[in-house]
């Protein structure tokens, strides 16, 4: 008995130990995911932002070419 209750005080403190530690990489990765996540939802947006804005320019672009002969095939 007496070494099974020196073997639970060596333990005690190395369990309290690795509790600790989980409970720390439990609460970093909990602070870090959602930041990570909102970071490339934003990218995502304003990329898309970006690709909507070149393409209504290139639609103003052909608004804005005269095409008096046809040459361009825009219209049929």
């Amino acid at each position: 008995m007496d070494k099974l209750s020196e073997l639970l005080k060596e333990a005690k403190p190395l369990y309290r130990q690795r509790k600790t530690r989980k409970t720390i990489a439990k609460l970093v990765l909990g602070l870090t995911m959602p930041v990570f996540l909102m970071t490339s939802i934003c990218q995502t947006y304003l990329q898309g932002n970006d690709i909507y804005l070149s393409l209504d320019r290139n639609v103003l672009q052909y608004e804005l070419m005269d095409d008096e002969y046809g040459l361009l095939g825009l219209h049929n």
